[in-house]
């Protein structure tokens, strides 16, 4: 069915639309507030009214020392390993119980290392400022992602470098790449921390502190005597007072093209989670542990734009194989992140969940004044359909269901997520099963407001067998029915399914209108609403759910407008059919892969005469 059929059919469809803030970028940057670490004895009158949030253009010196490093991130990993290798080789004990010892000189301190962090040391004061630029920022994001590898110090220096900035930089093209890049590099552990790594050592040998105090001696020590240190000593409280800044203009940032992804990286450190590839290729994700997580891992995906060509500008004749586009699957899955031991204390905790709530409350338009009543679809509706702000709610809502499933399984000291359910596979197309929220959490209350859920109304008895009811709720089924048929909020949707418990699951198809034959035809038909049948049949809960679906199937797959492309003859208001009218884009698509999922769903809980209803049909 067509948008306006859609819309014609249900009544508050019209408020599912792409969300439009009112607030321009540039608008935001001149409401910026001044920042607590922003001197005002030193800045002129014109900065104070509206350039004090915005980075002065760098000096063209700064700019050609920057473009002019040859920075290799691979070479440095080599010079490091060598350089750990040749001292952890001398560590060891021989057979007769004394220490192995190299005839050879020790080698120096990696001279990329050494390259890295006096650079940053040079460029500390116009970091913000050359972030804006697109070479520069390139320059800078190797700087980070080089020095924070190996050093906790480094990771102080650039949180520190981008304070009262971040708001500016999160809206910026260029500048948006850098803070996702410093937000997690900062909160990584060290392949190796090099600070610390002569402890113990030969007086001598090791240079790592001394390098550090020649680089960055001067923003680590109180020099003007007014008792605080340019650089703080604690990472855990620069990161609460990045990510405070960036609160702060947080219902901005969730519709900003740019702000929306450094919003999703906070939201990730603050709770601890990390999305990587569900099918990883061999050798990624630190599966072998031969590599780093810096290399394979997820922290090669922080590995961020590329320099374009800008000789190119025709565009090239797509092939007709480039048309259908990349054949492997992105999946995504969560999993802990891999964080310094600082950022895993309950110190730490205490700040950032305290954050993380007030985040999810601002994204989610909840101000608490309603309480439990229902409120009739708004601007939360839209933003599930705005282009930046839905990917945002998506990644949120899983990220809540995977923190609940995480506290429970530490109240219970059990691991696992309840039933295994099939064997994730790529090549058939199974996927992993996604952590499912409790009742009475977090999740349970983002997903109640955004689908105007009424969770006083049960529907456990409605639209079930062979009777059909109306449902009782008064706005949830034309939002479930609208956003099935919206490209952004059907994945909402889809999430919404694969993270819920077995009973509120059970009662969505019910209220969406999916144990309806007629209306599950045409969810079934429609481009878009199709993948959420078809996960719902991937998310079937219990046998009983399985042999409805395929009853209400089977009528379907029988008269085969599932199973080939093939002219659908449909009347307009005059009787006039499609074929008369000279319609020719009325035609069906192949929906195999209902039949796909439906197949599965009957292998995983179904039963024997599940499967032999649907090969019969």
């Amino acid at each position: 069915p067509s948008h306006a059929t859609l819309a014609g059919t249900h009544p508050y469809l019209h408020t599912i639309q792409p969300y439009e803030s009112n607030t321009s970028n540039l608008s935001l940057s001149a409401a910026l507030p001044l920042s607590p670490w922003v001197d005002q004895s030193k800045m002129t009158e014109d900065q104070s009214d509206s350039e004090y949030a915005r980075p002065r253009r760098p000096s063209p010196e700064t700019v050609s020392y920057l473009n002019g490093l040859p920075l290799d991130e691979n070479l440095a990993a080599e010079q490091a390993r060598e350089y750990v290798a040749y001292f952890q080789k001398n560590g060891e004990q021989n057979n007769d119980g004394t220490t192995k010892s190299d005839d050879n000189e020790p080698p120096e301190y990696p001279p990329m290392l050494s390259a890295t962090h006096a650079a940053l040391s040079s460029i500390f004061h116009e970091f913000a400022s050359l972030s804006c630029e697109e070479t520069p920022s390139q320059q800078v994001e190797t700087l980070v992602r080089i020095s924070c590898r190996y050093s906790l110090v480094a990771k102080r220096i650039v949180l520190a470098g981008m304070r009262s900035y971040w708001t500016f930089l999160s809206t910026h093209r260029f500048g948006s790449h850098v803070a996702q890049t410093v937000l997690r590099c900062a909160v990584a552990e060290c392949e190796v921390n090099l600070d610390e790594f002569d402890d113990g050592q030969e007086e001598g040998q090791c240079e790592g502190k001394m390098v550090i105090e020649d680089s960055y001696g001067s923003l680590l020590q109180d020099e003007d005597g007014s008792g605080v240190a340019a650089v703080p000593s604690s990472i855990s409280e620069l990161l609460l007072q990045s990510i405070e800044e960036l609160k702060l203009f947080a219902p901005e940032l969730v519709v900003h093209v740019c702000g929306s992804h450094v919003l999703r990286t906070s939201l990730c450190i603050l709770s601890g989670v990390e999305f990587v590839d569900a099918f990883a290729p061999p050798g990624s994700n630190n599966q072998n542990n031969i590599t780093s997580e810096w290399d394979s891992g997820a922290l090669a995906a922080t590995r961020r734009g590329k320099f374009k060509d800008k000789k190119k500008k025709k565009k090239k004749k797509r092939g007709p194989d480039e048309d259908k586009g990349n054949s492997r699957q992105e999946v995504t899955v969560m999993n802990a992140m891999k964080v310094i031991n600082e950022l895993k204390s309950d110190d730490f905790y205490k700040g950032a969940d305290p954050l993380l709530d007030e985040l999810v409350d601002i994204i989610s338009l909840s101000d608490g004044n309603h309480g439990d009543k229902v409120q009739p679809p708004g601007e939360l509706q839209q933003r599930t359909c705005h282009p930046s702000a839905g990917p945002l709610i998506v990644q949120m809502l899983r990220i809540l269901s995977f923190r609940d499933l995480h506290s429970q399984q530490k109240a219970s000291k059990k691991s696992g997520n309840g039933k295994g359910g099939a064997v994730p596979d790529r090549r058939l197309a199974i996927l992993p099963q996604e952590p499912r929220y409790s009742e009475g959490s977090q999740a349970e209350s983002l997903v109640h407001r955004l689908i105007c859920w009424d969770g006083a109304i049960s529907n456990k008895d409605g639209n079930s067998g062979d009777s059909l009811e109306i449902p009782k709720q008064p706005y949830a089924g034309d939002i479930i029915y609208g956003l099935s048929g919206e490209p952004r909020g059907s994945i909402l949707l889809e999430t919404i399914f694969r993270c819920c418990p077995d009973s509120f699951h059970d009662e969505l198809c019910s209220v969406g209108g999916f144990y309806d034959e007629a209306a599950l035809r045409e969810y079934i038909q429609h481009g878009v609403s199709n993948f959420v049948v078809q996960v719902i049949l991937m998310t079937a809960r219990n046998k009983g759910q399985a042999s409805k679906m395929v009853k209400l199937l089977c009528g379907i797959v029988e008269d085969g407008s599932i199973l080939k492309a093939k002219p659908i003859q449909t009347k307009n208001s005059d009787g006039v059919d499609a074929s008369e009218r000279g319609d020719i884009s009325k035609n069906n698509i192949q929906r195999m892969g209902i039949i796909w999922r439906a197949f599965e769903m009957c292998a995983t809980i179904g039963s024997s005469q599940d499967q032999e209803q649907i090969l019969s049909a």
